[in-house]
């Protein structure tokens, strides 16, 4: 279930120990572009309802948080889904993303992450690279990726922390 960034700035805030404790293994972090939206679109956002009938709740104006976790309704065995509709484990509600898009899964015997394109149609991206369809490619921790035209970064819990601890620094 995604989040604003600001509800995990709070808990960060008002316990770290116990936020720490609690976070999953990775996250991907969106953040709109204000850069990318000129005057004349300003009611428009990277992420849109599916059938872009209006604004998003979430990610209009504040950055989002997607952890990666394996949701119990969902059957897929090979790892977290990613894609546009409500039954995939990360959900990216934008006309650019499939509606199964991509996968991420665990590399063997390691903490490492992995991301598969499931065959998109606007192609998934590791650090400007588009990914061969269902072929896995390993995710470096802060990596910028791209599902469609939506771009989020990827990062591990302890990086996550750090990040947000350089954002709260004076």
């Amino acid at each position: 279930m995604s989040e604003l960034l600001s509800a995990h700035v709070s808990r960060y805030l008002r316990n770290r120990g116990e936020f720490e404790r609690y976070l999953p293994p990775a996250l991907l972090v969106f953040s709109p572009s204000s850069a990318a939206r000129g005057p004349e679109d300003e009611d428009e956002y990277r992420l849109k309802t599916v059938t872009n009938a209006g604004t998003p709740t979430l990610g209009a104006s504040e950055a989002v948080v997607f952890p990666l976790l394996k949701s119990r309704t969902n059957a897929f065995g090979r790892g977290i889904t990613v894609g546009r509709t409500s039954n995939n484990d990360v959900v990216l509600d934008d006309g650019s993303v499939s509606r199964f898009h991509a996968w991420f899964g665990r590399e063997e015997g390691s903490e490492g992450f992995l991301l598969t394109d499931a065959g998109s149609k606007n192609g998934s991206w590791v650090g400007g690279a588009r990914l061969t369809p269902r072929r896995p490619v390993p995710v470096e921790d802060g990596a910028r990726l791209r599902f469609g035209q939506v771009e989020v970064a990827f990062y591990t819990a302890s990086s996550f922390v750090r990040m947000l601890a350089v954002r709260m620094a004076p």
